[in-house]
This record gives structure tokens, C-alpha cells and sequence, in this order.
């Protein structure tokens, strides 16, 4: 896909405090900008389910696979942390993401799951209030968890494998790069800028063995078009880079909303080695109550998004 930059956006952002960087705008721009499109497409009982081809580099090679991201906004429950179902406690309603990606490495297969928990009302609640993580390959399986409390972030990891074990770990709150998905539907334009510290994916630490603290980063938003082969249409691209991991991620997405994620490609560049580079990009999104559909007379209903039962 071909495309040139037409605007730098440099856009401010906030420090809520220096301890714990987390985004705060002086307006809601959803509520401003697009507050009936916000209301008919996210509170309508029905999920975002998008599918996106995978070219996943692992051990060297590049993998076939493929990523389905689940949005869908829910009633949460800030002290407990888990979804609302019952009782009368207020919840606060926030934006989920289960980011679901499968890719097959020679005769064994990986399972990964991000599921992040973000509130859609970013001025009173404006760090995402958690994020958990597991992957699963046939050598073993690993949890982890990260909440938002007491301006701190509280991390958990549960592995298998000796050199990881069970850890606890608190930091003081920051950016982080797994809350960065649910920031670009709610609003690109309240994304993190500039030279920042942000946390990396669990996704990353995990499959690189990173210790889990926040780097140094540097983060812009582009607004892009593509070429006229393809439409001319603008979309935003917001990228990140880690000089300490030697690390590039860039997500794009569209420019109006409902700011549908469109692709997005990660460069990493072991020490020595040649640059690690593992993309996707999207093949087809819609919306239904995918909880309903779990009968075996709608399994027709995965062909109609192009999900695979392998990827040969």
C-alpha cells in the first residue's frame, strides 16, 4: 500500500501527575465531535468483530496466522475490576478489547489473548483500569495481569517456565502501549505524543522475555492518504518507538469514526540479527451479538468473516 504523510499532528497532551502519566484531555471529544454516531454504534448490543490476515515472525521465520479483534463496550466494575452482572453497585462503562491471535510454528501452534478494559468517560477515568494477557503453546502456558489503583500499576505473571516463575511487581502508573488500541477508537487524537514512557505490550514481553517496566518512547500521529489505487482515502497512523528495545510499532487506522483499526506492522531489531518484522491488516469487520450465535447451525456465520479452522 502506497501512501504519503500530508499532516503532522502535534497535538498537547497532559500529565495527570508526574508520578503517573496517564492521558487526560481538557474535552471529550467524542462527546463533542460524534456523540449520537458513539451512542448508535457502541451501545446497540452488539460486538465489532474484525479479522485481520497475520504474518507473524517467530524464531526467525515468518507465520501465517490471524488476529480477530473483539470490541464491545460493558458495564465494569472499577473496585472489583471484573464485569458487571448483578447487584446495585455502580459500574462505569468502558470500552473491551479481546485482541485473539493464532499462528502455527512448524508442527506446533500459539494461542495469545489480550483482553484490556478501558473507560469510555477518559476525563474522570483516564487510565485503562486493566489488562490481561495469556499464550499458550504446546511447551506451556502463561498468564499475566496488569491493574490500574491507586495510581500504581499492579502486574502479575503466572508461568511454566523456570526463568519467569510467579512474579508481583508495581511500578508507578504510565503509558502503556496495550491501553494505545482502545485510545484510538474512543479518540486518535488524544493519544500520548512526544517523547514519553510507555509500557510495552504484554504480548512483547512475554515473546521477547523483557523485563516489564516502561521505556522510553517516542510517539506521533500522522495523518496519511493512500495512494489513488487504492482511494485517496486519509487515515491515521500513530507510531511508536523504543530506542532502548530497538523497536517500531505503527497502527493505522481510519480518520473519521467509528476509527476502525485497519493494519499494523512491528519492527524489531535483535542485537544480532536482521530486523523482526511481523504486520497485519484487515480483511473484514462487523458487528453482531456474537454470544447469541453459539449454536453449530451458525458456524456458517465465521466463512461470512473469513475465519480459518487452520491456516495451511
Amino acid at each position: 500500500m502506497k501512501f504519503k504523510s500530508i499532516l503532522i499532528l502535534t497535538l498537547s497532551f497532559t500529565i495527570h501527575s508526574c508520578k503517573a502519566q496517564v492521558n487526560t484531555s481538557p474535552d471529550d471529544p467524542y462527546q463533542k465531535s460524534h456523540p449520537d454516531q458513539f451512542a448508535n454504534y457502541w451501545y446497540t448490543g452488539q460486538a465489532e468483530i474484525s479479522r485481520f490476515e497475520l504474518k507473524q515472525m517467530r524464531y526467525g521465520e515468518i507465520r501465517s496466522g490471524e488476529v480477530v479483534l473483539i470490541f464491545v463496550t460493558e458495564d465494569f466494575l472499577v473496585e472489583e475490576q471484573v464485569k458487571k452482572e448483578y447487584g446495585n453497585s455502580t459500574a462505569t462503562s468502558v470500552l473491551k478489547l479481546n485482541f485473539m491471535k493464532k499462528f502455527i510454528t512448524g508442527v506446533y501452534d500459539y494461542s495469545i489473548m489480550t483482553s484490556t478494559f478501558t473507560p469510555i468517560d477518559y476525563r474522570k477515568n483516564p487510565a485503562t483500569l486493566k489488562t490481561s494477557f495469556c499464550s499458550q503453546d504446546w511447551c506451556g502456558q502463561v498468564f499475566s495481569q496488569m491493574n490500574y489503583r491507586d495510581r500504581k500499576l499492579h502486574y502479575q505473571i503466572r508461568s511454566y517456565f523456570q526463568a519467569e516463575g510467579d512474579e508481583d511487581v508495581t511500578v508507578d502508573a504510565t503509558y502503556t502501549e496495550d491501553d494505545v488500541w482502545n485510545r484510538m477508537r474512543l479518540e486518535p487524537q488524544t493519544l500520548p505524543l512526544g517523547k514519553i514512557e510507555m509500557v510495552p505490550s504484554m504480548e512483547f514481553l512475554r515473546l521477547k522475555h523483557k523485563e516489564l517496566k516502561a521505556y522510553p518512547c517516542e510517539a506521533n500521529l500522522f495523518l496519511q492518504v493512500n495512494d489513488q489505487e487504492s482511494g485517496g482515502e486519509e487515515f491515521y497512523s500513530y507510531q511508536l518507538y523504543y530506542p532502548e528495545l530497538d523497536r517500531q510499532l505503527s497502527i493505522q487506522c481510519e480518520s473519521r469514526f467509528p476509527f476502525r483499526i485497519l493494519s499494523w506492522k512491528e519492527t524489531w531489531s535483535a542485537s544480532s540479527s536482521k530486523a523482526q518484522i511481523t504486520e497485519a491488516i484487515l480483511t473484514k469487520s462487523s458487528k453482531a451479538p456474537y454470544w447469541d450465535q453459539n449454536g453449530e447451525n451458525e458456524k456458517a456465520l465465521r466463512n461470512s468473516l473469513g475465519l480459518k479452522m487452520n491456516f495451511d
